[in-house]
């Protein structure tokens, strides 16, 4: 008997620590996206879109991000996020490798713009602002419809993080492009190690 408490143990040990990891919103892995919208891709000078855009996009980020890895691991324990969804939001908000300048605050700056910054000039607070407007709205989600899944919070999050909780009427709202397209980047970059 005291056996099978070891082992229901471990397994909860295990199942916490995967949570943790991976962030308190679902586990990003198994979620069903369309990736960027057409849009997006020819924004960036690609004649495709869906996953295929998403991630070329995210390839094009990488090196730049990679550098704040550490940064997303450290910020995505403290708020509970996965760190792959952090660069999935860096990457859609970033302009090939640069970040606009006033990042963190609630970012609403479309994407056309030319107020970018470096990406050396990302600092730990602003991923920390940023990843805060992320999980405040989570959380406002969360209180407008208490019975939806973790994975539906994120998704009403990253729908609702650029234009507010109120964008959110239903679960019919959470498919928007900046969510599908942020999911497929974060599924890559969690691919590529975060």
């Amino acid at each position: 008997m005291s056996a099978l408490w070891l082992l229901l143990g471990l397994l909860a040990l295990t199942d916490s620590s995967e949570s943790r990891d991976g962030g308190c919103y679902g586990n990003i892995q198994t979620l069903d996206t369309p990736g960027a919208s057409c849009g997006i891709g020819r924004r960036h000078g690609l004649t495709y879109c869906g996953v295929r855009a998403s991630e070329r996009l995210a390839e094009i980020d990488l090196p730049h991000l990679l550098k704040y890895q550490p940064i997303m691991r450290t910020v995505g324990q403290k708020y509970c996020v996965d760190p792959a969804v952090i660069a999935g939001v860096l990457s859609r908000e970033s302009l090939r490798g640069r970040v606009p300048i006033n990042m963190g605050m609630p970012i609403n700056i479309p994407q056309d713009t030319n107020a970018f910054a470096p990406t050396s000039w990302i600092s730990e607070s602003q991923v920390s602002q940023m990843t805060n407007v992320l999980t405040s709205t989570i959380k406002e989600i969360q209180r407008t419809f208490p019975t939806w899944t973790p994975t539906q919070y994120l998704r009403g999050g990253l729908c609702a993080y650029g234009r507010g909780s109120g964008f959110i009427r239903s679960s019919q709202d959470l498919s928007c492009d900046f969510c599908n397209d942020v999911l497929a980047r974060a599924k890559y970059f969690k691919r590529h190690g975060f």
